[in-house]
């Protein structure tokens, strides 16, 4: 950096950016720092002289660091969730990239359906164990419902074959759903500020 003015322009930009990455574990935070700093000499270098000016338009252009942070966040929680078995991990990446990407809020919406689908099927069938003659499928004038229900003229159609369809059936909606969503973050693309494809 050719001033003190500048340097600490930079150092600013780099501890706010710290500051908005403190979820992120230190070492990764060190290596965004590293990559932002190294790209603000490269295009400072390939822009001959380095003026105030001109690093002004390079931090512009990066983009501020409350708005950047978000995108190496995402980043980290989809790389972490690709390779875990955890529903709740998957679902929370699948949350983090619905908020930088349309896409993911649509898988969002389907990791969430999934879930409840799943869960409420397996409390269903234990539920059956314990309240046998109030928890059932039922199939009514209205349509279809699973657990209790108040509706006239109501019938139970699965009987005792709720508990091992729900216990069994649900536990393979909620893996059947980690497995999708696991899968759909191979696609993940986050794009970072530096200009360089994340395979996030």
């Amino acid at each position: 950096m050719q001033s003190e003015t500048m340097q600490r322009r930079v150092d600013s930009y780099l501890a706010e950016l710290r500051r908005c990455l403190g979820e992120l574990p230190p070492e990764e935070v060190h290596d965004i720092l590293q990559e932002i700093r190294g790209h603000i000499l490269e295009r400072a270098e390939a822009s001959g002289e380095l003026t105030e000016e001109r690093l002004v338009e390079i931090l512009k252009a990066l983009g501020r660091p409350e708005e950047i942070a978000p995108l190496y966040q995402v980043d980290s929680v989809v790389a972490k969730a690709r390779s875990s078995s955890s529903p709740r991990l998957v679902l929370r990446a699948i949350r983090r990239w619905s908020l930088v990407s349309a896409w993911g809020f649509v898988l969002f919406v389907v990791g969430v359906v999934g879930y409840a689908t799943g869960f409420s099927m397996v409390l269903a069938g234990f539920a059956k164990i314990v309240l046998p003659h109030e928890v059932g499928a039922w199939v009514h004038p209205g349509g279809f419902n699973l657990g209790t229900t108040t509706s006239p003229g109501a019938r139970e159609v699965l009987g005792w074959w709720l508990v091992p369809v729900g216990v069994l059936g649900g536990t393979f909606v909620v893996l059947g759903t980690a497995r999708l969503l696991r899968w759909t973050l191979r696609f993940a693309r986050i794009r970072r500020p530096t200009g360089r494809i994340a395979d996030a």
